[in-house]
C-alpha cells in the first residue's frame, strides 16, 4: 500500500505533484491536508533543515507545532484561519525550531483545489527571515540613532533605544546593557535595562568580558550557557539573586583604533546559545555604538555616513531615494539606469570585495563625466551595480554608442592590474504617476534581462519582460511532468554536402509539446530547465530518442546516418558524463560513431585541460565531438587548436552578414582554420541562394539551414531518405 491509495485520483495526483515541486524548490514548503483535520502530510527537505522537525516529527501534527513562547498567537491564529477556509494568506511569525531557538519566519499560504473546485490542501512555503529582519532592524536603529543625534536627544536617550531595539529583535526575553569604560578599564557610564543594578557591583568583577578580551588577540564575544554553574557564579550572584538569569553574552566595544571602551551585555533568564545569526547582530549592534560614542568628535563624519556608501564614497541608495523622491514631488521625470560590470563577480572572486568597490568607484567617476548623465543622480545601488536618475522631458533617455564606447576603452585598474569591463544596463523612466519603488522595480527586471545577453548591453524595460517571467514560471511547473510523459521530442535538420547536395548528417533538435500548455520555444524551457538542473535530462532524453530511431533503421535494414545532439554545459562537465552515454549508447546496439555531441563554445572552455580530457575520452570510445557556435564565444583560437574536435559550426550571426567585407574575411579564416586543422566545417542558418553559392566559393564543406531543410520529425525524415533526392 502506498501513500496516494486512500485518496481519489484527483486527490492523489494533486498530492503527487505538489510534493514533486515541493521537493524542487528552494524554500521550506508544508502541505496541510484540509480534509483530515488541517494535519500535516508532507514537508520537504528544506523545512527539516530550517527547523530541524524531520517529517516524522511532523506528519499527522498542526503548524501549531512551531509555536513558542513569544509567538504572536493572534497572528497564529490568522494562519490557521486562511488554512481552514482555503484563503491565501503572507505573513512574518516567530517560530520555533526543535532544539527551542526561535526564527522569523516567513509564511505564504497557497489553497490548492482539486479538479471539481474542493479544497484539498494547503500548501505553506515558508522562509527564514532572520537574517532579513535584523538586517532591517540594524537599518532602522542606524537610521534612528543618527537622525536622533542630529535632533539633540541625550546620549542616555539613544542608547537606552539601542537597548530596546535588541529585545525586540531577539524574540526571546532578555535584559541589555551597555558599559562604558575610561582609558584605565574603570567603569564610567551604565546604560540600559540593568543601570541600577549594574551600578552597585564591583567594576573589577562586573567587567570580566572585558578582562577576557583584553587577554585575547581577537576581540570576541564573551559568552557564559549557565552563570550559576560557571566559574563566574559568585561574581554574579547578586544580580542572579535579583532576577532568574541564565545566561549572559557580552560583545566587546571597540573604538576606531580598536581598543575596548566597553561592553554590550545580553541576559537571558532561559539557557541560550547565540546562533550564527545572534553573532552576526551583536557583531553590527556594537558599531552602532561606537558611532553614537564618537558621535561630538565625529559628527560631520557620521553626517557623511547617512548619505555615502563609506567603501566607494558614492552616494548611498538611501540618500539616492531621499532626492529621488524630492524630484518627482516637484513635478520632474525622468529615465532610471541600473549599470552593473558584467565582470564584476569574477574582479571579487579573484581580487577580493576591495576590488569590487573599486571597480564601481572607477565606473561611477567616469560616469559623471557622460553629458548624458549632466545634472544626473548618481548612486550606489546593489554590493554589484549603480544607479542613475536623469532627467528628461521624454522619459527615453538614450546613451549613444559613442559614450558607452568612451568609458569601456580605456582600462581600469585594480592593484596596477589593467581590467576591461562590459555593462549591463537595464532602463525604465519615472514620473509623478507611478510610485518611485515601481520605477526601481522595473529598472531591476529590465537589468534582469540585460544580464541574460552576452558583451554590453542596454534593456529597456518592457512588460513583456514580466510575462516573460511569467511565462519561464509557467515552465517551471511543468517541465517535470513533461519529462514524465515523455513530451520532450526530437526534431532532425538535415547537414547537406554543399558541393554534391546530399544528405551527411542530421542535428537533433529538442522540442517539447506539453500537453497542459502547449508549445513551448525552446529559447524558453532550455534556460529554465538549466537553471532548475533538469536539462541533462532532457538531453538524455532527446539522445535515447535518436537511438531508439537509429535502432529501428537498423532492423530494418536501412541507411544509418549520424545525429549530432546538443550537450549542455553542467551535462558535459557531469563527472558521469561519458560513462552513463556510453552504456546508453550500449543498450541499444548502436555504433558508437553514428552519435556526435555538440558543444556550445561558452561552455567554460577556459578550463581547456579538464575539456580536453572528456573529448578524448569520447573520442577513445568511438564518439565525435562539434564546437557549436563558433566565434561568438570568447578566445576561441586560443585553445582551438588545443582541443580534439572533428567539426566546427559557424555560428548564424555570421552567415547572416556574408554580403559584409569584413565578415566575409572572417568566414573565409574559420573555414581555412578548420582545414588547417582537420576539422570539418558546418554553416549553420544558411536561408538563401546567395548565402549557398558563397560558402560553397569559400570552400565551406557542409551546410545545415531552411534553404535545404527545416528541422523535422523522425517520420517525415524516415520519408524524405527513401526519396533521397540531392538539394
Amino acid at each position: 500500500m502506498n501513500e496516494f491509495e486512500n485518496r481519489s485520483l484527483s486527490d492523489a495526483e494533486l498530492y503527487f505533484w505538489l510534493c514533486q515541486m515541493a521537493r524542487q524548490l528552494d524554500s521550506g514548503i508544508v502541505i496541510v491536508n484540509t480534509k483530515k483535520g488541517y494535519t500535516i502530510d508532507f514537508v520537504n527537505h528544506v523545512f527539516s533543515r530550517m527547523t530541524d522537525y524531520n517529517e516524522h516529527d511532523m506528519i499527522g501534527m498542526t503548524i501549531d507545532k512551531l509555536r513558542g513562547p513569544q509567538t504572536d498567537l493572534l497572528n497564529e491564529e490568522a494562519i490557521q484561519e486562511s488554512i481552514e477556509n482555503g484563503l491565501t494568506f503572507k505573513t512574518s511569525s516567530l517560530h520555533y525550531r526543535k532544539d527551542g531557538s526561535n526564527f522569523w519566519n516567513e509564511v505564504n499560504i497557497i489553497p490548492m483545489h482539486n479538479q471539481y473546485g474542493e479544497l484539498q490542501y494547503s500548501v505553506l512555503m515558508m522562509r527564514d527571515l532572520t537574517d532579513s529582519i535584523n538586517v532591517e532592524a540594524l537599518i532602522e536603529l542606524e537610521r534612528e540613532v543618527y537622525f536622533s543625534l542630529e535632533n539633540g536627544d541625550s546620549f542616555e536617550q539613544i542608547m537606552n533605544k539601542i537597548c530596546s531595539t535588541v529585545s525586540a529583535t531577539f524574540g526571546k526575553k532578555c535584559f541589555n546593557s551597555i558599559v562604558l569604560v575610561d582609558d584605565y578599564n574603570r567603569m564610567k557610564y551604565v546604560y540600559g535595562d540593568l543601570t541600577e543594578e549594574i551600578h552597585f557591583f564591583d567594576e573589577e568583577l562586573l567587567l570580566v568580558g572585558l578582562t577576557f578580551n583584553e587577554n585575547t588577540s581577537i576581540k570576541k564575544p564573551f559568552i557564559i550557557k549557565n552563570l550559576s554553574e560557571s566559574r563566574y557564579n559568585e561574581i554574579f550572584k547578586p544580580l542572579i539573586e535579583k532576577h532568574p538569569f541564565v545566561s549572559l553574552w557580552s560583545q566587546p566595544i571597540l573604538n576606531t583604533e580598536g581598543k575596548i571602551i566597553g561592553l554590550f551585555s545580553v541576559y537571558f533568564e532561559q539557557q541560550a546559545e547565540p546562533l550564527a545569526a545572534d553573532f552576526k547582530f551583536l557583531n553590527r549592534v556594537v558599531p552602532i555604538v561606537t558611532l553614537a560614542v564618537k558621535y561630538y568628535e565625529q559628527k560631520y563624519a557620521i553626517r557623511q555616513l547617512i548619505y555615502q556608501d563609506a567603501t566607494t564614497g558614492l552616494t548611498n541608495f538611501e540618500r539616492f531615494k531621499n532626492k529621488m523622491m524630492s524630484l518627482i514631488e516637484h513635478g520632474f521625470e525622468g529615465a532610471l539606469f541600473i549599470i552593473a560590470p558584467g565582470e564584476y563577480q569574477n574582479i571579487v572572486d579573484l581580487q577580493g570585495r576591495q576590488a569590487g568597490d573599486e571597480i564601481l568607484r572607477q565606473l561611477a567617476g567616469r560616469l559623471q563625466k557622460l553629458s548624458t548623465f549632466d545634472d544626473s543622480i548618481i548612486a550606489r545601488y546593489t554590493s554589484s551595480s549603480i544607479i542613475v536618475a536623469t532627467r528628461t522631458r521624454n522619459q527615453q533617455v538614450r546613451i549613444p554608442q559613442q559614450e558607452i564606447d568612451d568609458i569601456l576603452f580605456e582600462p581600469y585598474y585594480i592593484n596596477e592590474k589593467e581590467t576591461y569591463l562590459t555593462l549591463k544596463i537595464g532602463t525604465a523612466p519615472f514620473n509623478k504617476n507611478e510610485p518611485f519603488i515601481d520605477a526601481i522595480r522595473k529598472s531591476d527586471i529590465a537589468l534582469s534581462n540585460a544580464l541574460k545577453a552576452s558583451g554590453t548591453v542596454v534593456k529597456r524595460f518592457e512588460q513583456s519582460q514580466i510575462e516573460s517571467v511569467e511565462q519561464e514560471m509557467n515552465v517551471l511547473a511543468h517541465i517535470t511532468k513533461g519529462l514524465k510523459n515523455n513530451e520532450f521530442l526530437p526534431m532532425l535538420q538535415p547537414k547537406v554536402n554543399i558541393a554534391t547536395g546530399e544528405i551527411e548528417s542530421f542535428e537533433a533538435l529538442a522540442r517539447w509539446v506539453s500537453s497542459e500548455i502547449g508549445f513551448v520555444s525552446p529559447a524558453v524551457f532550455i534556460p529554465v530547465a538549466e537553471n532548475t538542473g533538469n536539462i541533462y535530462k532532457i538531453d538524455r532524453a532527446i539522445l535515447r530518442k535518436v537511438l531508439q530511431w537509429l535502432e529501428e533503421r537498423a532492423a530494418l535494414g536501412l541507411k544509418l546516418y549520424q545525429v549530432s545532439v546538443n550537450i549542455s554545459p553542467s551535462h558535459f562537465y557531469n563527472a558521469g558524463f561519458v560513462e552513463n552515454s556510453i552504456t546508453l549508447i550500449e543498450s541499444y546496439n548502436i555504433d558508437p560513431k553514428y552519435i556526435k555531441f555538440e558543444i556550445t563554445e561558452s561552455i567554460e572552455l577556459d578550463n581547456v585541460m579538464r575539456a580536453k580530457k572528456i573529448i578524448n575520452e569520447l573520442k577513445a570510445n568511438g564518439i565525435d565531438t562539434a564546437i557549436d557556435d563558433f566565434g561568438v564565444g570568447y578566445s576561441s583560437l586560443s585553445y582551438l587548436q588545443k582541443l580534439p574536435f572533428e567539426e566546427i559550426k559557424i555560428d548564424k550571426s555570421f552567415v547572416d552578414n556574408l554580403a559584409d567585407p569584413r565578415m566575409n574575411a572572417v568566414v573565409k579564416t574559420i573555414i581555412q582554420l578548420s582545414k588547417n586543422l582537420n576539422m570539418i566545417s558546418v554553416a549553420e542558418g544558411i536561408e538563401t541562394e546567395e548565402q549557398h553559392e558563397e560558402l560553397k566559393r569559400l570552400g565551406c564543406q557542409t551546410g545545415q539551414g531552411y534553404y535545404y531543410f527545416k528541422p523535422l520529425p523522425l517520420e517525415e525524415i524516415n520519408k524524405l531518405l527513401e526519396v533521397s533526392v540531392p538539394v
